[in-house]
């Protein structure tokens, strides 16, 4: 079967680089059957180093050329999957003298080991020792820098200097795997690339996919004839060759910039391909195994550097925004109407995230401030990104606007990116951040495109640019990439903005019911009059009906407030199942930090169940009427056995008799109240709870819940009742924080009263005040 590919405009990105066919003619190559040791594939030039012919080599035992030393080690560690254990191995061949020294190095693919062999040019080639100067110098060097820039080119120099090549520079990518060379040592009669930039296409795609699978590639003669591989019945997998031959557009490519040798080392960091260290030599240049594997080492040790110098600045980055965002939403919280405050912090806002503008839609209309579109464009761009990007999402960024659609080139300049997050898409509540375009010129080593080449017959070809002269180009319509960094902070800050618009909600639903209230005020003193009571009447209908449909608008929009929070959750919640479920290693730390994510998630969502339920209480429940109390306490008693056993709680309820209200709202009550008396009872003494009727009359009914617990200091006794307000720490008491409030909704329903009385470490004492007749009648 023949794996001839032919490159053309369309395809060359996926010309199949891992199977060339062929091999560098400076190596050997065995691919052989990892169970039987057989020989099934071998590069032709071999056949003169083992001085046998092909049809003898097809299907032998590697003992047949091996001495046994290197048989029984590869025969030994043939199971591996990772042989830099062994790598390199002394090969003995049968019937070569003892001073032919040959090096292997053994690595596999999906089917077969591959065996490949280098003569040992390492006293010809350098009287350095590779791994005494790693350990003594090198690393030192590379490591004991305090800035990454110092690092990189420390890490060149010392590449160059380990390896002998005219130029080493160091190569990093971009978001779009354009790349810039960040660092550079040389020969001084060279020209310099550094800081010049290379499009995408230099190292297309599925280069960079072998780069990630094979970290080191040398390349030790452009012009010299590769040597097949033997039978050509199938192509064979040689990602993780280093003689492997390599593209001809990649060999012209050099050619043409005049480079005779190379060597590509990756850097890899969180899995990624950050960039590379590039060798040059201007004539044919064969590297040492030992000399090699250093390089690769010091790549890796560059690697390392890099990442956790990111990390620390990314951390710091993060921190700082982060602390804006928190400073933002205190300001909110000391406002009245929490969007006074964020109007006063709007230059915050925008050095949280390092943007130039800002607008956002919270109320009726849009407010922006810094620049920014239109608002008939913002609102657009809003109707677009719900259609298109926002339907699951918490946000959308992106940093090059125009490219997803062409009618946003008219604001380009002042908004070339944009940072969008909904409050609720339902609502068209929404807040954006935008940036201006950043006109970026860029050294381009030669203009980023491929040359076609007309040849005598008509047809044509592709050449790799074949100009490295200093080109500039203005890249135009974009703005700086959002950081991972700031799109954290960003969602962050988004549930402050969230549980902020929840209690505005909440705010006007109490002003509603004053306004029902002055409305019934007005009406009974009008009632003699009955042609004035009759308009009156209607007016209260009206009002009534407005209202109505006014709270069930908030109850709405609360429910889909809750419902977006709670979608991202559950997907956090699902995927980090499957990391705690995984059989992949994940290590112990970050193994912490997803256990950590889940709980915090999972208290997320009852927080979130909570508010949603708090949002309900004042939907129509359950009739008001008569009913035992003495049957309400016995189903809680019932519903909470396992963790008054676990507890070992002890009750003293009396005969209450009958009470009057929506039975299920009542006994949700008094369960909140019974549950805070479990949760907040002392470590090492049962809690001890007694529920007693202190006052009664024909109008309404006092009851006491009184519990031996740690109580809490008096001062507080009024805010407990409040939205999330806690006396006591969630790390030593878990919960929401709306148990209490719940409770008092729930006695405001039924119009009634509840206050609390407590000491520190001597237990608390709740009254709730209750209506025995439906309150309207008895005003009448």
């Amino acid at each position: 079967m023949s794996n001839t590919f032919k490159v053309s405009l369309d395809n060359c990105h996926k010309e199949p680089i891992h199977i060339p066919g062929s091999i560098q003619p400076h190596g050997f190559l065995l691919v052989v059957d990892p169970e039987t040791l057989k020989i099934c594939y071998f590069s032709e030039n071999i056949l003169s180093l083992l001085d046998t012919q092909k049809d003898r080599l097809v299907g032998s035992h590697i003992t047949n050329f091996f001495e046994a030393n290197t048989s029984n080690i590869i025969e030994k560690n043939k199971a591996e999957k990772d042989f830099h254990a062994i790598n390199p191995l002394k090969i003995e061949l049968k019937g070569k003298s003892s001073e032919t020294s040959i090096k292997g190095a053994i690595s596999r693919n999906d089917k077969y080991l591959l065996i490949e062999l280098e003569f040992d040019t390492k006293k010809e080639h350098s009287s350095i020792d590779p791994m005494n100067y790693l350990m003594k110098q090198s690393l030192h060097l590379i490591a004991d820098k305090k800035e990454l820039s110092s690092s990189f080119e420390t890490a060149v120099e010392e590449v160059r200097s380990l390896t002998g090549f005219d130029r080493v520079m160091l190569y990093q990518f971009d978001h779009e795997y354009n790349g810039q060379v960040v660092a550079e040592a040389k020969k001084d009669e060279l020209n310099s690339f550094l800081h010049q930039h290379f499009p995408e296409s230099d190292i297309p795609k599925q280069a960079r996919a072998l780069y990630l699978r094979n970290p080191i590639r040398l390349l030790a003669d452009v012009d010299a004839e590769v040597s097949p591989i033997y039978p050509h019945d199938e192509p064979v997998d040689l990602s993780t060759c280093i003689i492997r031959s390599v593209s001809p557009i990649h060999c012209q490519y050099l050619r043409n910039m005049g480079v005779k040798a190379s060597m590509s080392i990756s850097i890899i960091i969180a899995g990624k391909l950050w960039g590379l260290i590039a060798c040059h030599h201007y004539t044919s240049h064969v590297v040492p195994f030992e000399a090699r594997q250093v390089a690769q080492y010091m790549g890796l040790m560059l690697s390392y550097i890099i990442s956790l110098k990111t990390q620390s600045i990314e951390a710091i980055q993060e921190a700082k925004a982060t602390a804006i965002s928190a400073e933002i939403a205190e300001h909110m919280s000391e406002e009245v109407f929490f969007i006074d405050g964020l109007r006063k912090q709007v230059p915050a806002l925008l050095s949280m995230l390092s943007a130039d503008g800002v607008a956002w839609r919270l109320e009726k209309d849009i407010e922006s401030f810094g620049d920014v579109p239109a608002n008939d464009d913002i609102y657009y761009l809003f109707e677009w990104l719900k259609s298109n990007h926002l339907e699951d999402e918490l946000l959308y960024h992106n940093h090059h606007l125009s490219n997803e659609n062409a009618e946003f080139n008219k604001f380009a300049n002042i908004a070339s990116g944009v940072l969008a997050m909904p409050v609720s898409t339902n609502e068209n509540l929404f807040i954006m951040w935008f940036r201006k375009e950043v006109i970026e010129t860029k050294n381009w080593g030669g203009k980023p495109e491929k040359i076609i080449e007309f040849l005598d017959d008509g047809s044509h070809r592709l050449m790799p640019r074949s100009s490295f002269r200093l080109w500039q180009e203005n890249v135009r319509n974009k703005c700086s990439p959002w950081k991972a960094n700031e799109i954290s902070c960003a969602i962050k800050f988004r549930n402050h903005l969230v549980n902020h618009v929840i209690e505005k909600s909440e705010r006007l639903k109490k002003l509603n019911d004053l306004l029902e209230t002055k409305v019934n005020e007005r009406t009974a003193a009008l009632k003699s009059e009955i042609l004035t009571r009759q308009q009156a009447e209607l007016d209260l209908e009206i009002a009534l009906r407005k209202s109505e449909e006014s709270n069930k608008e908030l109850e709405r929009f609360a429910f889909v407030a809750s419902h977006d929070l709670q979608e991202p959750l559950r997907k956090i919640q699902m995927f980090g199942d499957r990391l705690q479920n995984s059989k992949e290693l994940i290590g112990e730390r970050n193994a912490s930090y997803i256990s950590r994510m889940m709980d915090s998630a999972e208290r997320m969502q009852k927080l979130i169940k909570g508010v949603l339920s708090f949002s309900r209480i004042n939907r129509k429940g359950e009739e008001f009427r008569s009913f035992s109390a003495q049957d309400v306490f016995d189903d809680i008693l019932d519903d909470l056995e396992l963790i008054i056993a676990d507890k070992s709680a002890m009750f003293h309820i009396e005969d209450i008799g009958e009470i009057y209200g929506d039975k299920r709202q009542i006994q949700r009550l008094f369960q909140n109240l019974i549950l805070n008396a479990l949760k907040f009872s002392h470590p090492h003494q049962p809690p001890i709870i007694g529920i007693k009727s202190v006052e009664r009359t024909d109008e309404h009914i006092v009851i006491a819940v009184i519990d031996n617990g740690i109580g809490f200091n008096n001062e507080f006794k009024d805010r407990i009742f409040n939205l999330f307000e806690r006396v006591h720490s969630k790390q030593a008491y878990e919960g929401t924080g709306l148990g209490l409030a719940i409770c008092k909704k729930i006695v405001e329903r039924h119009h009634g009263t509840i206050t609390a009385e407590a000491n520190i470490n001597e237990g608390s004492q709740f009254y709730v005040n209750l209506p025995l007749r439906d309150i309207k009648l008895s005003q009448l």
